[in-house]
């Protein structure tokens, strides 16, 4: 840990002195933009601006709503908003940034593709890094998450900020107290905690019809591992990077997930169980526990809410393991916008688009996209925001507009309402998490191989997990596909991260 310390405090030294580089190397062009932060965005085009960007609701709500209307108002723009499914938007954007022909405005979870890679070392996109001492808000954003989505050490995008370290346990606070339990702190607790979820009735309802913990694909391994302390992914020790599948700890953590599913505390068909059916086993009362992020846990609660009115939720997220506590750290963002040079034809217009952005984290922007429209969505009393029953804030506001178009989450700067114990939680939770995180090293490298071969390696080692958990094979087999994924590549991404790092 004092290692990891070490680097977390040189990593923030190199970003620091890349950006005050960059600073300096477009300081004369800055002066002669001065100023320009107060302009309307997209000037140039009678503040029209277009955007393409992900939504992953159902349906994008009809132009000239009045949330919209709203953001315009505030920003003195004309939005042209493209929204669609992340999938749709993942398969045609490649084709969108070959044409050349590009909105003012691309959000994309998909930067780190070879595609994106080469737009930005052809200077397709602007680098924005220089810009942001301009703007409060948006240099104000953790040096970590633009390290994070730097490439070849520039920042090219805007991210969609997302706590560090969100990873959660949500479970039936009711069934724990039913069963005279505490919340547990260690490992073995938590293996307590599955089994008598399993084992003790805790619904009381007389039948042997629930158990511990719904499981969907193998992501729990991501946290099992760092627990027992495995690196995050991949690991750095003097300048070598190792993945951690070719750790021991690593297999301490798949042991772990193996007893769970030996001893039937998890979803049994955990390999190829759909997301939705992953939500339901928790939200119908089947299994106890439901791990996932913090941002889930009040959304969870007002579903289940509906159907059993007297649920009681519960979340935690540290454990004590073999080697303390410890939880993965994300990457700290949900993907990036980024800004053609082909729309975005000036350097002023650059700067109009980022103070747009800049806009839209202050307080009355930060309150519609928590709160919605007051008097349609919430009423003010004695100053603080209440919702008001009945008005689909989810679909209107926060699926459309917080979550894809914002940088800084919307509570940071929003009016504060009354908070329940849960909502308290969603917050406080990420930044207990925080001194605990383990990053992983390699989150803002680039490797070849691993771009054009990343997937089907991946595949190999889910497929070993896979069939070690499910008995199918032993330790001593499981080693071997390690090795048949490090003879296959694994072993290149690794050398090609070492030479990346020391750059």
């Amino acid at each position: 840990m004092p290692e990891m310390k070490v680097r977390r405090k040189i990593g923030r030294s190199i970003l620091l002195m890349i950006v005050l580089a960059t600073a300096l190397i477009g300081c004369s062009n800055k002066e002669e933009a001065s100023g320009n932060q107060e302009g309307q965005a997209g000037s140039d085009s009678n503040g029209e601006v277009s955007i393409m960007m992900h939504f992953d609701g159902l349906e994008f709500p009809k132009k000239d709503n009045e949330v919209e209307k709203a953001i315009e108002e505030y920003t003195d723009t004309k939005l042209d908003i493209s929204a669609a499914p992340g999938a749709t938007v993942a398969e045609k954007l490649p084709a969108v940034v070959a044409s050349g022909d590009m909105p003012d405005i691309i959000g994309s979870s998909w930067f780190r593709e070879p595609y994106m890679i080469n737009a930005f070392r052809g200077d397709v996109f602007w680098e924005i890094g220089p810009y942001l001492d301009q703007f409060p808000n948006l240099s104000s954003i953790d040096p970590i998450i633009y390290k994070n989505i730097s490439i070849d050490g520039k920042i090219y995008g805007l991210p969609r900020v997302r706590p560090i370290a969100r990873d959660v346990y949500i479970y039936r606070k009711d069934w724990l107290d039913n069963l005279g339990m505490k919340e547990p702190k260690t490992v073995d607790e938590f293996y307590d905690m599955l089994d008598a979820f399993t084992n003790k009735d805790p619904d009381q309802n007389g039948k042997d019809d629930t158990y511990g913990m719904a499981v969907e694909g193998q992501g729990l391994i991501n946290r099992f591992a760092p627990l027992f302390g495995a690196p995050n992914g991949w690991g750095e020790e003097n300048g070598k990077f190792f993945h951690a599948a070719t750790t021991k700890e690593y297999l301490d953590g798949l042991d772990f997930f193996k007893k769970l599913y030996d001893d039937k505390l998890i979803t049994q068909d955990f390999a190829v169980i759909e997301r939705s059916q992953w939500e339901e086993a928790f939200s119908t009362g089947k299994a106890g526990v439901w791990p996932d992020t913090s941002n889930a846990v009040v959304r969870m609660y007002n579903r289940i809410k509906e159907t059993n009115p007297n649920v009681e939720l519960g979340v935690f997220s540290l454990l004590e393991g073999p080697q303390g506590k410890r939880v993965p750290a994300g990457s700290g963002h949900n993907g990036i916008f980024v800004f053609p040079k082909s729309s975005v034809k000036t350097e002023k217009e650059l700067l109009d688009l980022l103070g747009f952005f800049e806009k839209l984290q202050e307080e009355p922007m930060h309150t519609l996209f928590e709160w919605g429209i007051e008097g349609r969505h919430y009423e003010l009393v004695d100053g603080k925001p209440v919702p008001i029953e009945g008005s689909d804030l989810h679909n209107e506001v926060i699926l459309p507009y917080q979550l894809p178009l914002g940088i800084v989450p919307a509570e940071v700067n929003a009016l504060k309402g009354e908070l329940t114990p849960l909502e308290t939680k969603e917050i406080e939770i990420p930044k207990e998490n925080e001194p605990f995180a383990i990053h992983n090293p390699a989150v803002n490298l680039i490797s070849d191989t691993q771009a054009e071969k990343g997937s089907q390696l991946n595949m190999i080692i889910e497929d070993a997990n896979t069939k070690y958990i499910m008995g199918e094979i032993d330790a001593v087999e499981w080693k071997e596909q390690i090795k048949n994924w490090r003879s296959s590549g694994g072993d290149q991404i690794a050398e090609e991260y070492a030479k990346e790092y020391k750059k």
